[in-house]
């Protein structure tokens, strides 16, 4: 049985109300789960073989997501040129001169891509199988979201955040990049190179974290958790993609724009950048709100 909890400091409701949405909360968080289809159009990663598929989405058709061993060539995401990389897949940084200007025409000695390894389409790992010994996961709903910086071998996880259905963390930790980090994105990521100078934790070792506190019938929510669950390399059917909830026309807001909507505070405003687990809360309210107002999500949801 699917199930959620509500708690008060997320949601502020009249009580017959809240009582009402408990008694139907089955058929609510059943019905805003992704449909196979829909995990496949929106570029989750799903089984194919003996690795995954991750479907590009209109802005990635004309890119390379994935390259081969053989394969240096990549191409920057902030300058859009092509450049090669060294036999290894390292990016060597200029010490003659600057090699890459972004649209604000900052000049910089390196360039960042998104792309990685084929191979990395093995090594995805789905949520543990239910079990005598996690059978009470089943049904528990987190959301989830991941900060990410740019390294010498690409872009890699850079924190992890992790909260229950109360909206407490569970997990929140800094992850230590293989490889040497180029530029923490900051105005993004809201991470900053002193941030891994203790950092210990693997993409690895969080991400059996995660699989800790779920099983394959547990709730992840996230919004655009597509890229989420690529980055930490997590195959899962049981998601909640509140850009998807509250999409209009094909369109999918903002994290940002739906909790100044609908929330009424403001996220991701601040000159440090934005906070994973700010985002994740924010994710997790979105459910709840949406569940209550059923009349501000997608016309899709309005159906059932």
């Amino acid at each position: 049985m699917l199930f959620i909890i509500i708690h008060s400091s997320v949601l502020s409701v009249h009580h017959s109300s809240t009582l009402r949405f408990l008694h139907h909360q089955t058929e609510f968080i059943g019905r805003f789960l992704l449909t196979q289809n829909q995990l496949f159009e929106y570029g989750y990663p799903v089984p194919m073989g003996d690795q995954v598929y991750i479907q590009p989405s209109v802005y990635e058709k004309n890119t390379k997501m994935f390259y081969a061993e053989n394969d240096l060539i990549r191409v920057c995401t902030r300058c859009r040129s092509s450049f090669q990389v060294e036999n290894d897949g390292l990016q060597r940084i200029s010490n003659l001169k600057s090699v890459c200007k972004d649209s604000n025409g900052m000049m910089y000695r390196f360039h960042i891509h998104n792309q990685h390894p084929m191979e990395n389409l093995k090594k995805f790992k789905r949520a543990p199988k239910v079990t005598g010994s996690n059978w009470n996961l089943s049904g528990k709903m987190y959301a989830l979201d991941v900060e990410s910086v740019y390294t010498s071998h690409g872009q890699a996880v850079g924190r992890v955040t992790v909260v229950d259905s109360f909206g407490a963390t569970v997990i929140d930790v800094i992850v230590k990049p293989k490889d040497a980090v180029y530029d923490c994105v900051t105005k993004y990521s809201g991470l900053t190179l002193e941030h891994f100078k203790y950092a210990t934790e693997t993409i690895e070792s969080i991400r059996e974290k995660i699989f800790d506190y779920i099983n394959e019938q547990s709730i992840l929510v996230g919004h655009a958790l597509n890229g989420d669950l690529k980055a930490l390399g997590i195959i899962h059917d049981n998601v909640i993609d509140t850009s998807v909830l509250y999409s209009v026309n094909g369109r999918r807001p903002s994290l940002r724009q739906l909790t100044s909507t609908h929330l009424k505070y403001e996220i991701q405003n601040g000159s440090g950048g934005h906070c994973s687990k700010e985002d994740a809360v924010a994710s997790l309210q979105l459910v709840y709100f949406g569940a209550m107002n059923p009349t501000s999500l997608s016309p899709f949801y309005q159906e059932f």
